[in-house]
């Protein structure tokens, strides 16, 4: 396990920014401005470790689903019907979050 992620800064809302993909995922905080862009994942962390997933529906209209989160150390896990898996975080800050699935 690498750095310990304060968990404050993961709670709220984020949105995928893939445009900056690379080799990670990167999200931004909701309210940044962002260019239009189709199929843009949301998620929402929330304190109690219950997550949020607004993601395209099969007929590209947003869809949120339910699904839970936990961090230990540096490693998120999400279990969800999206992104659902285990992540490092890579850098974790007011407004931007980075996470790197693992293998």
């Amino acid at each position: 396990m690498g750095h310990a992620v304060d968990v404050g800064l993961i709670h709220g809302t984020w949105l995928h920014r893939h445009e900056e993909g690379g080799d990670g995922l990167v999200f931004v905080r909701s309210g940044t401005d962002l260019p239009p862009s189709r199929g843009r994942t949301v998620l929402t962390f929330r304190p109690d470790g219950a997550l949020v997933v607004g993601a395209p529906g099969p007929d590209d209209r947003p869809s949120d689903a339910a699904g839970s989160w936990r961090l230990d150390g540096d490693v998120l896990t999400i279990e969800a019907p999206v992104l659902a898996g285990t992540y490092r975080v890579v850098a974790a800050s007011r407004d931007r979050l980075v996470i790197h699935e693992q293998d």
